[in-house]
């Protein structure tokens, strides 16, 4: 055999071996089965993560105290878990889980107004009709010409 043909038969020998190595330190054992997504715990706290992201915004954008934070902090949490609980029920239709979702966060919405002052209430409500402009058809003027200032009319 040429010096070419046995260098080669070597690489390709040892890439396989440590090919083999890798894939067998990095596959799980056969015997145990992964655990199930929705009860895995980086998703549960993603969703705390979700609820104080929230927090944090509604905290800057409408000035929130410490204590109106410690009373709106359990609610968002309250409301993610419910969510997240909703997003695994498969007995439900897109139709009946998208009703659900809704009473959830109006659920939410009703106690979190309980503890804004009226200014913070004006302030959110503020806040969301920038929301419409940025998307036209969330803000109920989507046919309407004042929908886009920048459309002929």
């Amino acid at each position: 055999m040429s010096r070419f043909s046995m260098l080669l038969v070597a690489v390709l020998l040892a890439g396989f071996a440590a090919f083999a190595q890798d894939s067998a330190q990095t596959s799980p054992p056969t015997t145990q089965a992964p655990p199930p997504a929705t009860t895995s715990p980086k998703r549960n706290h993603m969703h705390g993560d979700r609820a104080e992201q929230r927090l944090r915004r509604m905290t800057k954008r409408l000035r929130l105290t410490d204590d109106q934070r410690e009373k709106i902090r359990p609610i968002l949490q309250d409301e993610e878990k419910q969510m997240a609980s909703l997003e695994g029920d498969s007995s439900l239709t897109p139709h009946e889980q998208r009703r659900k979702e809704r009473e959830i966060r109006m659920s939410s919405k009703t106690q979190i107004d309980a503890i804004l002052t009226p200014e913070q209430k004006e302030n959110m409500q503020s806040g969301k009709a920038g929301y419409g402009r940025r998307h036209p058809r969330h803000s109920g003027q989507a046919n309407s010409p004042a929908a886009d200032p920048g459309a002929p009319q």
